[in-house]
């Protein structure tokens, strides 16, 4: 596994705002079969709702491979924290002989980037992680024909009759969603002091003590503040105010000073970059609202034609993709994996597309 040196964007990944309908919606219904419909072939109706059979897919996947080894290697870029990706690039090239690089990079440099690299035709990502812009990249990214739909893409993990069709959004696939959290400082706070929910962090004990992270430096903040005003109203941010909060420019300065003891309470967090920050020692961790929104990640393909490894990437994607993938990414306290959805916040609410448009008004009440 190598991380490209190059233009590393140090702030924490940013958030995404869903696409066209939320990962944990209902999956729609459809409506009763006919009782006219034709009964002329039942087995083989029967076999092509249940999609490509294992042994097809199987060697599906052999093919991919083979052609992938014979490429050598497959980069992605990703807004996803650097131990989420440095892990999952080292296990797929174990699990592959392929080597794996990426570019850790925020969402609004991420789309910037891709796009320009492209219209360069020298676009160096055979594969993205994103968590922020994703409607607008893959609208955008569709119609220019740079982005391949991944419902489309004939991915053999995606095709498996395990993989949550929920979390199939059509141009992309959710591979993990990260809670929006409440972080803080664990020498200073134990216990009772802890906030358990976002309206906690209003109580007067915290004056003075709480870091905020500036919504612009990505739209996927956008989601938790508006949940909270939807919820509590203005006064919620009056009252916040009020206490005095610390401003930073992204999430790392913010739990980096959190973790020095510049402040108790640090928000809102993402379960992986508190993870990273704790395994190296400093006195932080997190504590996980009921009620809460998130980051959800999105697997997206660029277009064959215009990516320098398509079988590499194509085959980075499935395993991400993949159970055993999957488990790799996700393997962060407070991370939600799509095969298991067990411990996501009983009041989790999916993050939604045009809370966008009170950008504007939401970094004004936070005082940005």
């Amino acid at each position: 596994m190598y991380v490209l040196k190059h233009a590393v964007f140090p702030a924490v990944f940013a958030a995404v705002l869903a696409v066209a309908s939320p990962a944990l919606a209902q999956e729609s219904k459809s409506g009763a079969a006919s009782k006219a419909a034709s009964k002329s072939a039942p087995a083989a109706k029967a076999a092509a709702a249940a999609g490509p059979s294992a042994a097809a897919l199987q060697a599906d996947l052999e093919a991919m491979i083979k052609a992938a080894k014979a490429e050598g290697e497959a980069v992605f870029y990703s807004t996803a924290i650097e131990s989420s990706s440095k892990r999952v690039a080292e296990a797929f090239q174990a699990r592959y002989g392929v080597v794996a690089k990426y570019l850790r990079i925020s969402s609004s440099p991420l789309v910037t980037r891709f796009f320009a690299e492209v219209d360069a035709n020298n676009l160096a990502a055979d594969f993205v992680l994103l968590a922020g812009s994703v409607k607008a990249f893959t609208e955008d990214g569709l119609k220019k024909g740079y982005v391949e739909s991944m419902d489309k893409a004939g991915l053999p993990a995606v095709q498996s009759a395990n993989f949550p069709r929920r979390f199939l959004t059509g141009p992309t696939a959710v591979t993990a969603i990260y809670p929006w959290l409440i972080a803080y400082n664990s020498a200073k706070l134990k216990g009772d002091d802890i906030p358990k929910e976002w309206i906690d962090v209003l109580n007067p004990k915290y004056k003075g003590q709480l870091l905020l992270v500036d919504p612009r430096v990505s739209e996927a903040y956008l989601e938790l503040w508006a949940l909270l005003q939807d919820t509590h109203g203005d006064s919620f941010y009056t009252k916040l105010n009020e206490l005095g909060v610390r401003r930073y420019p992204s999430g790392v300065p913010a739990y980096q000073a959190l973790g020095a003891g510049e402040g108790l309470v640090a928000m809102p967090a993402v379960p992986a970059g508190i993870q990273d920050l704790k395994a190296k020692g400093a006195p932080v961790d997190i504590s996980i609202p009921t009620l809460t929104t998130g980051l959800e990640m999105h697997a997206i393909l660029p277009a064959r034609g215009k990516v320098r490894h398509p079988n590499a990437g194509r085959l980075l994607a499935n395993y991400i993709l993949s159970e055993e993938g999957n488990k790799v990414f996700n393997d962060d306290k407070g991370t939600v994996a799509i095969y298991d959805t067990s411990t996501i916040p009983r009041r989790y609410s999916p993050p939604r597309p045009e809370n966008v448009n009170r950008k504007e008004a939401l970094t004004k009440l936070l005082g940005f």
